[in-house]
């Protein structure tokens, strides 16, 4: 069985949608639900490998023979049909994926060309990511879409074949990748590749992207070009790096390399908003209560809240809010790159122990990740909310939680807090997320609300006493 790649569901799901069109019925579901980490564009099983049956430099792949291709003479799309929401592939044939469907997940596969240029191991074509904006799906970003056939290797128009009658007689160069790695999150990792040439030609160039990471990840390969790189892995989960290199005829070679973060914190939340948004400098804050019966914005070095104010690690202060921001991720790589466990910040149980939590960044430009972490929580029932401190004109914000508890995880969907006030003022809208109960080293997620009425207030609401239950903005859940 192949992996469930994000191209890999793709195809399914329109070689679904092909066998279902035949019969004069369409489907009215959605590919299946992403796995709760490791969601991107890329497609790792594409990555050039000499030992691999697959690999692009055989002229004659014809993909793997476990998938059934779709032919291409038959209609994908249909200029007078309605768009299906969250099948991830354009329905109308006007060249957008999902437009106008109100989002159900912060990020889902998409690609906008013929299911058939995704079933062959050898195509350059790949699945996009589309990240919710607002409540809408915005566009769909990073696909590879069918090229002209070029000498490279490659199979550009994602035909299954490879070089096709252009007569090539150059072979195109290897990549090579460092082994997989595997450690924190909120750490900085290096990567060093190779090349080499069949034929001793030069390299032309070399380039890292990243073809997968985590929801809401920032990170990028720094240099982007050359063998070598490296990133700050932001979010716990799954990055696919590919390394690209190209000979001085134009031959490209690729490799990938998988790097997997998990956190040694017990407990940890990761706060994420407006994914992929540009130019989003608002400041949602996160907070976590000893108990469902503390006090929010209780901001004492012992007191119920552990936000901004109390929690954080990292308390460097500069006139550049981008200063202070990259500051604390240096400091806190400190800390995760030479195993130093980082202490917390609130005594909830005297003395200062493992059972108490810290805020290791406080994200106040945009987009997140931030998180709250206990190392070894104590038995009990902890309180999740999320505040919207400050939209910076950028307007509402559409947010997403993720709960680690041990290697559970529950992510919830995107929720939109609306701008009512600035800088923490009283109309400031609170999100009360779930209780998160922990027994025996374990934990369970008890969500407030329900998706689409999930318990929104204002900030003097949540301070006064908390939001009301089975409310959401002074309206009664159903």
């Amino acid at each position: 069985m192949t992996p469930q790649t994000p191209a890999a569901r793709i195809a399914l799901a329109m070689i679904l949608l092909l066998s279902a069109a035949c019969a004069d019925v369409l489907p009215t579901g959605g590919l299946p639900e992403p796995q709760p980490e490791g969601f991107g564009p890329g497609d790792p099983g594409r990555a050039d490998d000499p030992n691999d049956p697959g690999d692009p430099g055989d002229p004659g792949d014809p993909g793997d023979p476990g998938e059934p291709t779709p032919p291409r003479d038959e209609p994908f799309c249909d200029p007078g049909a309605a768009e299906i929401c969250d099948d991830g592939f354009d329905n109308d044939c006007d060249g957008t994926v999902d437009e106008g469907c109100t989002c159900t997940e912060s990020q889902k596969a998409c690609y906008s060309g013929h299911p058939a240029d995704l079933t062959f191991s050898s195509a350059s074509c790949r699945a996009g990511v589309q990240s919710c904006e607002r409540e809408f799906y915005g566009e769909c970003v990073g696909e590879v879409l069918p090229a002209e056939e070029v000498c490279d290797g490659q199979d550009n128009n994602c035909d299954g074949q490879v070089d096709e009658g252009l007569g090539c007689d150059n072979r195109p160069p290897v990549a090579t990748c460092p082994s997989d790695q595997s450690g924190p999150p909120l750490a900085n990792y290096d990567f060093q590749g190779g090349y080499e040439d069949p034929d001793g030609d030069p390299m032309a160039r070399a380039s890292w992207s990243i073809l997968e990471k985590p929801l809401g990840s920032t990170s990028t390969p720094v240099p982007p070009s050359g063998l070598s790189a490296g990133i700050f892995a932001d979010a716990q989960g799954t990055y696919i790096l590919q390394l690209e290199v190209a000979d001085s005829h134009g031959g490209v070679g690729r490799c990938t390399t998988t790097l997997t973060t998990t956190s040694e914190d017990d407990l940890r939340v990761e706060v994420t908003w407006n994914i992929g948004a540009v130019g989003d400098a608002s400041d949602v804050d996160t907070h976590l209560l000893r108990s469902p019966d503390g006090q929010w914005f209780d901001s004492d070095d012992d007191g119920d809240d552990c936000f901004y104010a109390n929690c954080r690690v990292c308390d460097v202060f500069e006139s550049d809010p981008f200063l202070e921001e990259a500051a604390c991720r240096e400091l806190i790589a400190g800390f995760n790159d030479n195993s130093i466990p980082i202490p917390g910040k609130v005594t909830w149980f005297p003395p200062m122990n493992d059972d108490d939590p810290r805020l290791d960044l406080d994200d106040v430009q945009g987009n997140g990740p931030e998180n709250v972490n206990v190392k070894s929580p104590r038995d009990g029932t902890y309180r999740l909310g999320i505040h919207y401190w400050d939209d910076d004109g950028f307007g509402d914000s559409t947010v997403t939680v993720r709960v680690f508890c041990g290697a559970a995880v529950r992510e919830f969907e995107p929720v939109v807090l609306r701008a009512n006030d600035t800088f923490g003022g009283p109309q400031t809208e609170f999100w009360e997320v779930a209780d998160i109960v922990w027994a025996n080293g374990g934990c369970q997620v008890r969500e407030h609300g329900s998706r689409g009425c999930r318990q929104i207030c204002t900030r003097d609401q949540a301070e006064a006493g908390g939001c009301p239950s089975g409310q959401s903005r002074g309206q009664t859940c159903r």
